[in-house]
């Protein structure tokens, strides 16, 4: 029996009212733990897909083929599926997503200056074109060169096709904030192509005359 805290009187529960209550902790309990397992497989496909991604495309198939298992021996058929529909990048695309994992701090400094050069040219600022042009020029020779180095340490030799892919790759990073969406989830499939006005020669538009 219980308490009526109101009147002080004990009062009888209902003989279903115990496991009732029971049955709906039991209920929550399942839930949550269904809750919990559900977070646990997002972030479990998230990282397969991230190593996956960062692994040389020469191997990419098979640990595929090993990821998919994984899961699916874990009862995670949909993150199966996921991990089975990943398309391998190619030798340009590895190395932009491995110069990502591999330089974090170069990195977000680099989208922050695509940011501030998008900025830029949206302003039609020739001075901070200038400046910033310069800049893109220099960090962007620096990083394919890193990105170079850090694939060649991984096994993989890059032929001058994919180097110019490789700056490919950034400059469209630097141009166009969608490209910079896809290299900073760092998985990459395909090269980038910056857009025509943002290539390596691209003149900034013309200064606004200074009145005297």
């Amino acid at each position: 029996m219980a308490r009526d805290g109101s009147t002080g009187r004990r009062t009888r529960r209902a003989p279903g009212d115990a496991e009732a209550g029971q049955t709906h902790e039991a209920r929550g309990e399942a839930s949550g733990d269904a809750g919990a397992g559900k977070a646990r497989g997002a972030a479990d496909v998230e990282a397969a897909l991230d190593e996956l991604y960062g692994t040389p495309p020469a191997a990419f198939v098979t640990r595929r083929t090993e990821l998919a298992a994984a899961a699916r021996q874990d009862g995670r058929a949909d993150d199966a599926r996921r991990i089975r529909a990943a398309r391998r990048p190619t030798l340009a695309a590895w190395a932009a997503n491995l110069l990502l994992r591999r330089e974090p701090e170069e990195s977000r400094a680099f989208l922050e200056l695509g940011e501030a050069l998008r900025e830029a040219y949206r302003g039609l600022d020739a001075d901070a074109i200038d400046a910033l042009s310069e800049q893109r020029r220099r960090v962007v020779s620096a990083l394919t060169a890193q990105a170079v180095r850090h694939a060649r340490d991984a096994g993989q030799p890059v032929s001058d096709t994919v180097r110019q892919d490789i700056e490919s790759t950034l400059r469209a990073v630097l141009a166009d904030a969608d490209a910079a969406d896809q290299w900073a989830a760092g998985r990459l499939r395909a090269a980038l192509t910056p857009p025509s006005d943002f290539t390596a020669g691209a003149a900034p538009p013309p200064r606004a005359r200074r009145r005297r």
